[in-house]
């Protein structure tokens, strides 16, 4: 896959818990208030007069600043990425032996790792925004035709070339080449999932059904979340086996397990791509990627 074995794993720093909390954000620390002047800070300019002197007793009066800031709690230091020790060790094992219990457990070591399904989810930000992007288009394909879909993306003229065509091109609509690693993760992920569509006999895009367009926006997800886990656990942080055929069966293996994953986590929502509201198509593909990384987590704990 494009994303295996070519970076090595990030070393997750933890988010101090005050993070969110709105006194302790730039800016919203009361600025401190300067004290009124007594009578005898006040100049007297009446005629004849003359300024007082000053006199050096007097002590000077600092602003006292507000009793309700507190202060900011100890940064915690930075993490060595030995959260990840575990499940970078399992997904060693997984390559090497192509035990499917290991990767498993590896997958699961993870999202504990990164604090659960829903934190999980929220490091695939690109990946979400993209698949966002690509169902929003696909319920519009289903529900007003390939041509009025295509349009605002100037991609009409597209709408009876071959469908792995038309997807390589809005690939670089939602997601242009460049940027951080989980851009190119979102981006791969696309790229892939049409490789995989026209290895298995490319059609024109204006005949694909709705179950396959379907298809495509699970395929688009499922390979998100698998190049995150093969960049995080799969790159220079382990040692791969040597023996090409290995690494692709351990690459297969991952791909299957997190698709039907995938899969199982659409079935569970009930609904269907096509007839959910653009406004909700980002909150739907929310829930599919937590629910994913949930269902990672439980089978990796029963591993």
């Amino acid at each position: 896959m494009g994303t295996s074995g070519r970076t090595p794993g990030s070393r997750r720093g933890l988010v101090p818990t005050w993070v969110d909390d709105p006194i302790h954000q730039p800016g919203s620390i009361p600025a401190a208030q300067p004290m009124a002047p007594t009578s005898s800070d006040v100049p007297n300019n009446s005629p004849g007069s003359q300024p007082p002197a000053p006199n050096p007793a007097t002590p000077i009066r600092l602003p006292v600043p507000p009793s309700s800031v507190q202060p900011l709690p100890a940064l915690p230091l930075a993490s060595t990425g030995a959260s990840l020790v575990s499940a970078r060790g399992d997904f060693t094992r997984a390559a090497r032996s192509g035990g499917g219990g290991a990767l498993r457990r590896s997958a699961g070591e993870f999202v504990h790792a990164v604090g659960g399904a829903n934190s999980a989810a929220r490091t695939m930000g690109p990946s979400r925004r993209t698949a966002t992007g690509l169902g929003q288009f696909l319920g519009d394909v289903v529900q007003r035709g390939p041509v009025e879909a295509l349009r605002p993306f100037s991609l009409d003229s597209l709408a009876g070339s071959p469908a792995t065509e038309v997807f390589i091109a809005l690939t670089d609509v939602l997601c242009p080449d460049g940027g951080t690693i989980d851009e190119a993760i979102a981006r791969n992920a696309m790229l892939e999932t049409a490789a995989e569509l026209a290895a298995a006999g490319d059609v024109a895009f204006d005949s694909l059904t709705a179950t396959q367009l379907e298809a495509f926006f699970l395929g688009t997800i499922s390979r998100s979340i698998e190049g995150k886990l093969f960049n995080e656990l799969g790159g220079s942080a382990v040692r791969l086996p040597q023996d090409v055929v290995a690494v692709r069966r351990v690459e297969r293996m991952l791909h299957d397990y997190i698709q039907g994953a995938v899969q199982d986590a659409f079935a569970g929502t009930g609904q269907a791509l096509a007839t959910i509201p653009r406004a909700d198509v980002d909150r739907f593909v929310q829930t599919i990627y937590e629910q994913s990384y949930a269902l990672l987590q439980v089978l990796g704990d029963e591993a």
